[in-house]
């Protein structure tokens, strides 16, 4: 089965006339030799279309979008999670919606091409709009939408309000429900496949249903049901399967650092690179030139392998040393982070002692809490400059597991059955302890209970647990942010973002002896500062203030202000100012 996509011909992608024309189209297309009622002859024109949508779905490249959650901590710190962004003057820009409808309108003009060719394109861009204006619905909210091209005379709609969220949603789910009938299970030329847009569906409806239940909009168990039906869809019809070769202490990790993730039975859509006509410096940035570390805050997640959280586990060794954090874990965590101060990236100069943080001796790949993010890792890759090839996942089985146990939960029906198809099927593939639904414990240290002070209603234990789980298997995946929103959890941005224990690694040296720290930067308070607890305070310096997050503005994004002056029929979003 093929599953992956084929940028293929970029300088072919066009934008037909009526559908917003450009330079480069009345460059390459003479407007006597190709016109609106010529172009739809073949299925070559049509794919020619199409092809332009594809790098809507994503590149993979996702080393930033982590920054914005309480997972990651960059260099300087990242102003969404700081609660410091601005109002938004850019990214307010509709043209793709425009293309995916001037497309639905005109692909059928040829009666005699096969349906077939018709009913994949057709439901190709289906999917690419609905996960495009969704995504334009979790930045803002309600949106300008329409399902037709608009023209100049069209003033009332290009001058009106937005369109009520729970329109838009309507028509997406339908684009969605759509898109899976009309779209075929095997894609020959490496396109969408039927799974792939089943696993949007229930991606966009968990999302939308947790988003509608935690902000009462009601009508979140529509949502909720599709999600779940969705994912177990593909779970009975797809065969699929998590990756695994017998190896729990690598599996994981391997995953993310394949060469070609073609025939992998775990990846249902990926970003292909060959090196040559496009590669990547994803690897190079996300594991070594960016000295961006995963927080204590997301460690502290790791459950024991007995499946009991830190806070409970007998065998949790405490983090006074790295090996100890480490010891007895999550076999995950050290597949996503560095685990031991080691000689790690040998290939690189052959000194270079890590985890280590900024202000260490020598030349080194840095990271701002010690916690070095090692998921992706490759020692061949790391070294290309726009060259890596690594394929990189857009859509993985594990995530279509847990939309299952996540949608089932929330409509009060996951039992040890549910739990068993989903959640224990990650864990068996690392070796970790089963989720038992009837002896799961509160975690001491959750905070996801009211008390905690972050949630304004305690989540039951099973829900919090499934989040866990979720917050572990597609870490540096770039979902955090937009779980936090739709569970109505934004406050956990304002957490302290802290680092490894001092202790744990100040005596930390080199391959040969020397010590990485010493004179100013072995002291705290020099060039780095410690919380009460001992912990390296990663913006004490420069947020010293802290964190805010403001739950009557925070969730949207602002409107930008020059398109509200252009219609000030859009308005603001709430606590955004004029």
């Amino acid at each position: 089965m093929k599953k992956f996509l084929k940028y293929a011909g970029l300088g072919m992608f066009i934008t037909l006339m009526t559908a917003g024309c450009n330079d480069d189209f009345l460059e390459r297309f003479p407007l006597d030799e190709l016109t609106n009622e010529t172009f739809w002859n073949s299925e070559a024109d049509i794919r020619a279309f199409v092809n332009k949508l594809y790098p809507s779905l994503g590149n993979g490249i996702v080393w930033t979008v982590d920054d914005q959650s309480d997972n990651q901590a960059p260099e300087t710190f990242n102003t969404v999670a700081a609660g410091l962004h601005t109002i938004d003057n850019g990214s307010w820009n509709w043209s793709f919606l425009r293309d995916c409808n001037f497309f639905l309108e005109n692909f059928d003009r040829n009666p005699g091409l096969d349906q077939s060719v018709k009913d994949r394109y057709q439901g190709e861009v289906l999917a690419f709009r609905a996960n495009w204006v969704f995504s334009r619905i979790k930045r803002w909210g309600d949106i300008p939408f329409t399902t037709r091209v608009l023209t100049n005379q069209d003033t009332e709609e290009l001058f009106g309000e937005r369109v009520p969220r729970k329109v838009v949603m309507e028509q997406v789910l339908e684009d969605l429900t759509r898109a899976s009938e009309l779209i075929p299970p095997t894609a020959p030329e490496g396109r969408l496949t039927k799974w792939a847009a089943l696993a949007l569906k229930a991606r966009i409806c968990l999302h939308e249903g947790t988003f509608r239940k935690y902000h009462n909009l009601g009508d979140d168990q529509l949502f909720l049901e599709e999600a779940a039906s969705a994912a177990k869809q593909i779970m009975d019809e797809g065969g699929f399967e998590l990756y695994s070769t017998g190896d729990p202490a690598q599996d994981y990790n391997d995953l993310f650092s394949e060469i070609s993730l073609a025939g992998n039975p775990e990846v249902i859509l990926a970003r292909v690179y060959d090196g040559v006509n496009i590669g990547h410096n994803f690897i190079r940035f996300m594991v070594e030139s960016i000295q961006n570390g995963m927080t204590k805050d997301m460690v502290n997640d790791y459950l024991c392998t007995d499946g009991l959280p830190i806070g409970l586990s007998p065998l949790y060794q405490g983090d006074n040393s790295l090996p100890d954090e480490f010891s007895n874990r999550d076999p995950r965590m050290a597949q996503t982070i560095l685990p031991l101060s080691q000689n790690f990236f040998a290939e690189r100069d052959g000194d270079e002692t890590e985890p280590r943080l900024p202000w260490a001796a020598g030349f080194s790949s840095a990271t701002t809490t010690g916690y070095h993010i090692i998921k992706y890792y490759d020692p061949v890759e790391v070294r290309k400059i726009d060259e890596a090839e690594t394929d990189l996942p857009l859509i993985r089985y594990a995530e279509v597991l847990l939309v299952y146990a996540e949608a089932m939960a929330e409509l009060g029906r996951a039992d040890q059955s549910v739990i068993d198809l989903s959640i224990n099927r990650l864990r068996e593939r690392v070796g970790m302890a089963p989720m038992t639904v009837a002896d799961l414990v509160r975690d001491p240290g959750s905070d996801m209970v009211a008390s905690a002070g972050y949630l304004d209603t305690d989540v039951p234990v099973l829900i919090e647990e499934i989040r866990r789980e979720r917050r572990v298997e597609l870490a540096a995946e770039g979902f955090r942010y937009d779980d936090l929103m739709r569970w109505r959890a934004g406050r956990m941005l304002t957490k302290q973002t802290l680092g490894v224990r001092w202790d744990a690694v100040k005596d930390l040296t080199d391959p040969s002896g020397t010590p990485l720290y010493s004179g100013d930067s072995a002291v705290p308070g020099n060039l780095f500062d410690l919380d009460p607890g001992g912990y390296i305070d990663v913006y004490s310096r420069q947020l010293p203030g802290g964190k805010v997050f403001d739950p009557n503005k925070h969730y949207f994004f602002s409107i930008p202000v020059e398109e509200i002056t252009l219609n000030p029929n859009l308005a603001q979003n709430p606590g955004w100012g004029n």
